[in-house]
């Protein structure tokens, strides 16, 4: 059995990463374009009337009704985009974790290992399967909805308090910024479900997987949760936990096959010559005492 089989593993969940990131940029690219969108409503706000503080209630409330209508089609536009991005990315991250991980274990114990052929109808299904009550499309809508409130809350503030436009334009790019965070947060939590949720599948289809290892990752920003868990196993068939278990959580299960232990792993902060250093193996709570990590 391969002895990086840990660094193997973990290295498809970091290539689901950079498959996220590759593919979510034309998502972001039209949350700067229609930012600018809204950036002319404001102006025209501006110029219209001048001081907002000043404008009567009867105009307040004409004003942000045509902007709110405006704001709504707006997050229509990214929550299509959003839902038709997202689902892209995460059936391709099922499908590559999938044959990957089958890959990467039949490599290692050097025998054939069964192998489902995945439908379109069943990556589907998976990636479609609420969490917490929720579709990953339920998550998308309700974060274009906070985004509309934002703006408009952002805007009414202004109105009353005769905010100038440059602090205003300021405070609308915060929104749509934090909206934008919420949608690549979404995406890489789900990239880790679906992509843990195929590992799984291969674990237990595989016949030679007998235990599971969590593994979080050796740096700063490891949640405690995670770290709590680092290193321990459970039987394949055993009721577990499974990654992830909060958002951006960037925790996996190494398969455990016969004839393999953890021996190295890699720590996830640069030394010196930039490189990230292979170290012997530890969990995380020895290794961040090793460090004096507080």
């Amino acid at each position: 059995m391969s002895k990086q089989l840990e660094q193997e593993i973990l290295k498809i969940r970091e290539d689901m990463e950079e498959l996220a990131n590759k593919n979510m940029k034309p998502l972001l690219e039209s949350y700067k374009n229609l930012l600018d969108d809204i950036r002319v409503e404001i102006a025209k706000l501006y110029m219209q009337y001048g001081k907002l503080e000043e404008m009567s209630k009867q105009d307040r409330y004409k004003g942000l009704k045509r902007l709110e209508k405006i704001l709504l089609n707006i997050a229509q536009e990214l929550g299509l985009m959003d839902v038709k991005k997202t689902s892209t990315i995460l059936k391709k991250a099922y499908k590559e974790s999938y044959y990957r991980t089958h890959f990467t274990i039949q490599r290692g114990v050097e025998a054939e290992i069964s192998l489902a052929i995945l439908s379109a109808n069943f990556i589907k299904e998976v990636i479609e399967n609420p969490v917490d009550g929720k579709l990953f499309s339920d998550r998308i809508w309700d974060n274009k909805q906070k985004l509309v409130n934002r703006v408009i809350r952002d805007v009414e503030k202004a109105m009353i308090q005769g905010t100038s436009i440059d602090k205003l334009a300021r405070e609308i790019k915060k929104d749509f910024g934090s909206s934008a965070y919420e949608s690549k947060r979404l995406i890489y939590t789900e990239v880790a479900r679906c992509q843990s949720q195929a590992q799984s599948q291969i674990y237990k289809e595989s016949g030679i997987v007998n235990k599971i290892m969590w593994s979080a990752t050796l740096d700063r920003l490891t949640n405690p949760e995670d770290a709590k868990l680092d290193g321990k196993m459970w039987d394949i068939d055993e009721d577990h936990p499974s990654p992830p278990l909060h958002p951006n959580c960037r925790c996996c299960l190494i398969p455990v096959v016969p004839g393999w232990n953890p021996t190295k792993r890699r720590e996830n902060i640069k030394d010196n010559s930039g490189k990230k250093p292979i170290i012997d193996y530890t969990d995380y709570n020895s290794w961040k005492q090793s460090k004096n990590i507080s």
